[in-house]
Order: C-alpha cells, then sequence, then structure tokens
C-alpha cells in the first residue's frame, strides 16, 4: 500500500480528534421536548435525531458507530450536516456530498481510496429514515394529546422501561458505557482506577469489576457503587442495580 493510499484530509483528522455528536437520544428526551425520536441502524451505525413535528425540522442529532474512525468521522459529518434541516432535505443529502465536505481540496478524496465504500452506509441509513419518520411522528403527534395532569408521570416512566428493555444487551452496554463514560470513569481514573462491564442480566443486574486502585478501595462496595448506581437509575433506567464482581 502505498503512502499516498493512506493519506486523509485534514478535515478528515481534525473531524476525528472532535467527535462531539457521539451519544443518544430515549423516548422521555423526545417527549419533554414535545418532539419525535427519529432512529435508524445500519450495519455499524445507528442514528438517533430529534425532529420538531410541526416543521419536520431536525432540531438535533447523534450517533453510534463502531467501524472504525472512518465509521465515527461519517456519522459525526453527517449528524453536524442534518441538524437544522427538514427530513426531507436531509434525506436528499448523497454520500458524495458527505465525503465533499472533508475535502481540503475539491478535487483531492478526503480518504484512501479503499476507504471510499463506507460512505455508501450514508445513503442506506438515510433510505431508513425516510421509511420510518411517518411511524416516529404519528407516535409523538399521539403521545401530545395524552391528558398530561393524569397520565404524564405514568406514561414516561413506560415508555422508559419499554425503550430500555426493548434493546439488545449489547445496546444496553453501549448506553451504559456512555453513562459511564461522561459521568463516573472521569472520577475513578483520577485516582488510579476504573470500572469495566462485564454483563447486563434481564436489563437490571448490572456485573461490573473495578480495576487499578479501585479494587482495593473501601468505598468501591460503598459510597463508589452507591453513586454509579443512582447515577445509571437517573439516565437510563430507574430498576437498574450495580453488582461488583468479587
Amino acid at each position: 500500500m502505498s503512502v499516498a493510499e493512506d493519506k486523509f484530509s485534514a478535515k478528515f483528522e481534525e473531524t476525528a480528534s472532535g467527535i462531539k455528536h457521539r451519544g443518544a437520544y430515549y423516548q422521555e428526551d423526545a417527549g419533554e421536548k414535545g418532539m419525535a425520536l427519529l432512529e435508524a441502524k445500519f450495519k455499524d451505525t445507528k442514528l438517533y435525531w430529534l425532529v420538531d413535528v410541526k416543521e419536520d425540522r431536525i432540531f438535533s442529532a447523534r450517533f453510534f458507530a463502531y467501524g472504525g474512525k472512518v465509521s465515527l468521522v461519517i456519522g459525526e459529518t453527517l449528524c453536524t450536516m442534518v441538524e437544522g434541516l427538514t427530513v426531507d432535505e436531509a434525506c436528499s443529502l448523497l454520500k458524495t456530498d458527505v465525503e465533499a465536505r472533508l475535502r481540503d481540496e475539491s478535487e483531492v478524496p478526503s480518504v484512501p481510496e479503499s476507504k471510499i465504500k463506507a460512505f455508501d452506509t450514508v445513503e442506506e441509513l438515510l433510505k431508513i429514515v425516510k421509511e420510518q419518520y411517518p411511524s416516529a411522528k404519528g407516535v409523538a403527534i399521539a403521545s401530545a394529546t395524552i391528558d398530561k395532569a393524569d397520565f404524564q408521570s405514568t406514561t414516561e416512566l413506560n415508555l422508559a422501561a419499554q425503550a430500555w428493555m426493548g434493546l439488545t444487551k449489547e445496546e444496553q452496554k453501549e448506553q451504559i458505557e456512555i453513562v459511564l463514560d461522561e459521568y463516573i470513569r472521569p472520577a475513578l481514573m483520577n485516582d488510579g482506577g476504573n470500572v469495566q462491564v462485564l454483563d447486563v442480566t434481564d436489563g437490571e443486574k448490572i456485573l461490573v469489576q473495578y480495576q487499578g486502585a479501585c479494587g482495593s478501595c473501601g468505598s468501591s462496595l460503598g459510597a463508589t457503587l452507591s453513586f454509579m448506581e443512582s447515577t445509571l437509575r437517573k439516565h437510563i433506567y430507574n430498576e437498574l442495580n450495580v453488582v461488583p464482581q468479587m
């Protein structure tokens, strides 16, 4: 393989080093804002859009991608491009539009030729988005007609539980990892420790293993464990239980 083939554009590398849209949205996020939650998954990438159903306009976009740096950059760039567009406008984007956005020079590809095919994901995801938006919009409109004074609290709890239990075990672990990365791991790592998610059982029991200094710290079974569990319950699902492997 030649050096030229390995070359990525400066814009590509800049995007790769500053991923801002990685994450997920849930039905409760959409409900709080009175928007539709639109999800689309193709191969190693999943999109989450919050859409204002009055204008069919994309309020915010997030994504997951697990195919390496190219997939991450494609997901990040697509999210950046679609925010503020209507769903129809976003779905009219082509894979070449996303790739061109990452070029330093209009005539020079942003990625090696061997990586160009990864951009096919863009159009496949947008096809799924276009197919699923009518039903997502219908759910949002129907939910808005519920009498909030009597049913809002119960409805939100049920939606959160249904959304969480509807995920595969791998998807549940992905959501847990996001919360741990944002709220738990920074403090643990500052003290020379970390935590690893080993398993999720029945959507409620999370088996973890402490690493480094956390393995010998007394608070790992007290304050740290309690804070981890309450944080995961707050941001994911209220019935989660964290069990450390001894």
